[in-house]
């Protein structure tokens, strides 16, 4: 199928990959916007919707704590998560959505999805479990070949 951009039909896995993640940045940003937050905050509300500390927030987003924590701090003064310590180990910080984090998180997904649907909607079944698998081996292998994210 010919792509509708100027952009040259990707001749190899790695061209293919860095035309999607362009793709991904910019639906990511503009999905963001539209609902008042940057694509950073974005992820950090869908890496939040389960209540996690913020290392593990840090290692999920592939960030370093101290950014994860200035994100946090700016999402928490808009009162869209809030902090609190762990039940186990107090000197744990846990991150939970708000009412409000947790609809602009679902919301933001909503759209995303609703972005593909017109896509999705002409794959089988099928075809769209084998591109799950195919996008799922190719995030785990370039997973085992990255280096652990700094804390």
């Amino acid at each position: 199928m010919p792509s509708r951009h100027a952009t040259p039909e990707p001749r190899t896995v790695p061209q293919a990959l860095g035309r999607l993640r362009v793709a991904l940045d910019d639906t990511y940003t503009r999905t963001s916007r539209a609902l008042g937050l940057t694509a950073q905050q974005a992820e950090l509300l869908c890496a939040a919707m389960r209540p996690a500390a913020i290392g593990d927030l840090a290692d999920l987003l592939r960030c370093d704590r101290s950014n994860v924590s200035r994100l946090v701090d700016r999402a928490a003064s808009r009162g869209l998560l809030h902090r609190r310590g762990e039940e186990a180990d107090g000197r744990v910080t846990v991150i939970e959505l708000t009412a409000e984090g947790q609809r602009l998180a679902e919301r933001f997904i909503k759209t995303l999805e609703s972005q593909l649907q017109p896509l999705l909607a002409g794959w089988s079944g099928k075809r769209q479990h084998a591109a799950i698998e195919t996008l799922t081996t190719l995030a785990d292998a370039l997973e085992d070949t990255t280096a652990p994210a700094t804390r």
